[in-house]
């Protein structure tokens, strides 16, 4: 790619202002074409191969300066593209994270899943950094992790909405992010920013050195940069909001359907009331809150108050709080979810990139690119190791424990008070004169999952390229080739569970110690557990049953492409263009847990190794032809050109397809040009899709037929025709009521990749204009509408949706019925089968198909204007230079976002307007600079959202929340030159100037700021 410097330095239409600010595409082609401004050489817009000269295209593109991003101090570039409006819910180190994608950073174009958002890095593809694992907190795909890319020489980063599958392959179905870099730099630049809360808390630090030299005469140059940055942890605790532990819940005044009373309705303080930290006895009958083992109430005598076990032991009155539902309750002593979940994992990063060029030639010259990175995460707070009813009945890996009073870690006055029931519990057989209780407890101080995450990724690029003319025409082509390797771990804590059995059944021994009571265990090491309270185990105990998890995991990525183009014939409006090109890519993925989680000695599922890779060939052709334009226009017809992009895929895996991309840019008037594209892109199946081999899986599911259910979903009467119909092939009663349990628990099955998945298809327009008033120096206005539909969308088919086809489809297919099978005797009766109890010996089976339908629509629309104060007549008399002052604004507008899982559209949801996807949402950049100084004011707003596009007043209250501004302001001052001491500019950032806090009713992790108001101090020397 070249492109001269004098642009790169522009930037933005805010061109010359030390704050380069967010600019529409249409901006930039002020710049370029504006009176007065500097010529550029042809440059390569994002979105297309094609050299021209200015950087307008048919399709909507947004660009986001280096200067802007460093303005602002933000660490990682990843964050500041998912403040852009088109962007959705992004995936980052905010919140609850997957237990194998900790601290990654993964940007969402218009919310159609961050897998369907193509990151470039100088036009080239990046190695991938989602793991090949169901785990990862991602979707499966190659999204691109920000961590890995430095901030330091990023120039701008350009967004190209909806298009981009016929330039760059797969992956482009919302749009391409493509990170530019500054590949030539000469000189030396020092960098260091650190932030911090006002609370005292969220610290960031980084540090950053540049430097880079012109060799022999301007042929060469070599540049490079090292940045190390840090963020620390935020746990829910830490936030009022998080902390307040909000949740929708059901409403115990609603009567009936139409009483005026929701039938949910917000809780504050949200415990789970059936089990604690330190352990909560439990007759052995049930999970109730009546079941709960009770004591004499101190503070009223001849009163008795349910029990819980203190950290030392003893049974210490409970409070079960104001009880809603199961697992619901509002205060009291049930566990606090807010003190196991993270509001912010800290994340390590160096980032170390090289840059080469070295002019062969006048007309050759050969370019390369190293880069590394080593990022550490851990995700500090996570749910522990649960032993408790809610998880599966007593005997069930995770259900409540059968204890004895007999266990000599029970003190005689916490037995006396277990043996004095008022209903006497049932008799230990082994012990007589002891009795048998149930202990729910959520063990933070055995195993809590805290999930760890290092990785390196270490990247190569080669390119020869060159530019020659022939036959009166210029000409370009390049040959290269593109390596990356990401490598890396994942470890967190668990238990043994076999050696947790015997560690728990506990006796008396000879010497009047506690001990395992199975000999066998004894002899092979075992050290007795104490449950009974928080902290009680010791570290012998703790590493008698305890074991870390560790899973391996590579990504490959290998890249050989070659372009060829130039001008192919000049026709009266200008000369027509192309470029033929040719691209092998080889994608390769492995995902190696160790023993201990490969043979599910844990709590969780067994985890199955993972391995493969595909290969793809790929040929394509790029035309853009002027009809009109120059000496051939006239009034209504200024300039003419279509522009036209075709790709030939044939892939290894999922076979071959094609992609396409049309599009004009007319302007009747110079001022105002017109835009539009039409397009096919695509998405192949990741690794992960196709080849994870069949794994157990844990599940639970809405049951059509429980009798909750039967006669609800979009077709009610083929709901129950196919349910009467199920339980007549059963052997049931046609009017059989089931009270389905895999509602409530969990179903033991099974997932697995299919290896006959092909690609998703999507069609993509967009329509638009630029306006750029001759008679309004310095104004652009931009509106683009954009369209997406996606068919043949790969979903994770869970049982949920397997059990939704089956039942609410008029005619219910064979093959998805055939994924699970019901009991027809006894308590199995029309229940859904686990692998234990089901003939095919699995239990359902679920996995990836080619299916859903994803369908977005929305428009955007950019007002840029900047302008020189001193133009403004009178209004700064006697003022020589009154500065500069700039706006940007974006705004971005959802009219359509639905969704169908099973393709088949009676499950389609309204995802418009719902948290996370406000229908409106808009930006607002406000800059000014005089001399040395310079300010940025953001505005950032998100419009009034919904719970549900389906739920009315009878169903919840809330049923809304309203819109948010949050507002971020920056200031720097040049001040070194004045003291003699160079280049030297300080920063300082105020983020959530106002310290709002997210609207009421929800805590929208990822949507709105948590964080509060955060200062951050910045200092660069260049030289």
């Amino acid at each position: 790619m070249r492109t001269n410097k004098s642009f790169l330095l522009s930037g933005t239409i805010v061109a010359g202002l030390t704050l380069a600010t967010l600019a529409p595409q249409a901006a930039m082609a002020q710049q370029a074409e504006g009176p007065g401004v500097t010529e550029v050489d042809e440059i390569v817009v994002t979105g297309s191969r094609i050299r021209r000269s200015d950087l307008t295209a048919t399709a909507p593109i947004q660009v986001l300066g280096g200067d802007n991003i460093q303005e602002r101090g933000i660490v990682n570039v990843g964050d500041a593209i998912s403040q852009l409006p088109i962007t959705g819910t992004p995936i980052n180190a905010s919140g609850d994270q997957g237990s194998f994608g900790v601290g990654r950073n993964y940007v969402n174009l218009f919310n159609l899943g961050t897998q369907r958002t193509l990151t470039l890095v100088n036009g080239r593809r990046f190695v991938g950094g989602n793991a090949a694992s169901l785990f990862t907190g991602a979707a499966p795909g190659g999204q691109v992790d920000f961590n890995v890319i430095p901030s330091a020489l990023i120039d701008r980063v350009e967004t190209v909405q909806a298009t981009g599958g016929a330039v760059y392959g797969s992956d482009a179905v919302a749009g391409v992010v493509n990170v530019i870099m500054r590949t030539d730099f000469d000189g030396l630049e020092f960098n260091t920013e650190y932030g911090v809360s006002e609370r005292g808390d969220g610290d960031q630090w980084r540090a950053r050195v540049t430097a880079g030299r012109n060799f022999m005469d301007g042929r060469a140059n070599l540049a490079g940069s090292y940045e190390y940055s840090e963020t620390s942890a935020l746990g829910y605790t830490d936030r009022a909001r998080t902390s307040l532990q909000l949740i929708n819940t059901v409403n115990p005044f609603n009567t009936g359907p139409d009483d005026g009373r929701p039938a949910s309705a917000p809780i504050t303080d949200r415990r789970i009331p059936e089990v604690t930290l330190g352990g909560l006895p439990f007759r052995a009958g049930g999970i109730g809150l009546s079941e709960i083992l009770t004591i004499e109430d101190p503070n009223n005598p001849g009163q008795r108050i349910a029990a819980q076990f203190a950290p030392d032991g003893t049974l210490v009155p409970y409070d079960t709080g104001v009880f809603y539902a199961a697992s619901v309750a509002s205060g009291g002593d049930g566990m606090n979810l807010a003190e196991l979940t993270s509001l912010v994992s800290p994340v390590d990063r160096h980032v170390a990139t090289l840059f080469g060029r070295y002019d062969i030639t006048n007309n050759v010259r050969l370019e390369g690119e190293l880069w590394f990175n080593r990022s550490k995460a851990v995700e500090p707070f996570n749910q522990p190791i649960y032993n408790a009813g809610l998880f599966g009945g007593v005997g069930a890996p995770s259900g409540m424990l059968r204890m004895s009073t007999a266990n000599p870690f029970l003190s005689p006055e916490t037995r006396a008070q277990i043996l004095a029931q008022p209903v006497p519990l049932e008799a230990d057989p082994l012990n007589p004169g002891d009795v048998l209780f149930s202990l729910s407890r959520a063990s933070v101080d055995i195993g809590n999952n805290q999930t760890s995450s290092e990785n390196d990724t270490v990247r190569g690029v080669i390119n020869l390229a060159g530019d020659f003319q022939a036959a009166d025409r210029n000409f370009f082509w390049n040959v290269g080739a593109n390596h990356g390797v990401v490598d890396g771990f994942f470890t967190s804590p668990n238990v043994i569970q076999s050696r947790f059995v015997q560690a728990i059944a506990v006796e008396t021994g000879p010497d009047g110690q506690p001990r395992c009571a199975d000999p066998d265990a004894r002899a092979a090491g075992c050290v007795p557990l104490n449950l009974f309270g928080q902290g009680a185990p010791d570290q012998a105990a703790l590493d008698w049953v305890g074991v870390e998890f560790r899973s391996d995991f590579e990504i490959k990525q290998t890249v050989y492409e070659a372009n060829f183009g130039g001008d192919l014939i000049r026709l009266p409006a200008g000369t027509a263009s192309f470029n033929v090109g040719y691209e092998y890519r080889k994608e390769e993925s492995s995902f190696q847990p160790n023993e201990a989680q490969e043979q599910g000695i844990g709590r969780s599922a067994a985890i199955t190794p993972l391995q493969g890779e595909y290969t793809t060939r790929e040929w394509y052709a790029e035309v853009l032809v002027p009809v009109f334009g120059g000496d051939l226009s006239f009034p209504g017809m200024r300039s003419l050109e279509f522009e036209g992009s075709y790709r030939d895929v044939d892939n290894s895996l999922a076979g071959g397809d094609d992609a396409y991309s049309y599009g004009l840019r007319w302007r009747p008037i110079n001022d105002l040009m017109i835009r539009a594209t039409q397009g096919k892109s695509f998405r192949a199946p990741a690794i992960t899709e196709l080849f994870l081999p069949q794994a157990t899986s844990f599940m639970t599911a809405t049951d059509p037929c429980d009798f909750r259910n039967i006669d609800a979903g979009p077709n009610p009467a083929a709901r129950r025709a196919n349910c009467q119909a199920e339980f007549a092939a059963l052997g049931l009663p046609t009017d059989f009521e089931l009270t389905s349990n895999v509602q409530a628990a969990t179903v033991q099955g099974t997932t697995s990749g299919n290896l006959d998945l092909v690609n998703e298809l999507a069609d993509q327009t967009t329509i638009g204009f630029v306006y750029q008033p001759s008679f309004v120096p310095g104004l652009a206005l931009t509106a683009d509408w954009v369209q997406v539909e996606l068919s043949n969308s790969i979903e994770s088919f869970n049982l949920t949706s397997i059990l939704q086809v089956c039942y609410d489809s008029p005619e219910p297919p064979a093959d998805v019925c055939g994924r699970f099978e019901r009991g027809t005797t006894g308590a199995q009766a029309g229940q859904i089968l686990g692998a234990a109890d089901a003939a095919n010996g699995t239990g359902p089976t679920t996995g990836y198909v080619n299916a859903g339908y994803r369908n977005f629509e929305g428009w955007t629309l950019g007002i840029d204007y900047v302008l020189d104060l001193a133009d403004l007549p009178g209004l700064f008399y006697g003022v020589d230079n009154p500065g500069r002052i700039g706006f940007d604004f974006d705004m971005f507008r959802v009219l359509n976002q639905n969704v169908s899982v099973t393709g088949l559209g009676f499950d389609e949801v309204d995802q418009r307007n719902l948290i996370g996807n406000a229908d409106n949402r808009w930006k607002l950049d406000t800059s000014y600079q005089l001399d040395d100084f310079s300010m940025l004011w953001s505005t950032r707003y998100i419009g009034k959202s919904v719970f549900s596009n389906t739920d009315g007043p009878e169903q919840r209250q809330p049923l809304s929340v309203q819109d948010y501004y949050l507002n971020d302001v920056s200031f720097s001052y040049r001040f070194g030159e004045r003291l003699g001491m160079g280049d030297v500019t300080a920063r300082l950032a105020v983020r959530n100037v106002f310290d709002v806090e997210p609207p009421a009713y929800t805590v929208g992790v990822g949507t709105y700021d948590l964080m509060g108001r955060f200062y951050q101090l910045g200092l660069t020397a260049r030289f």
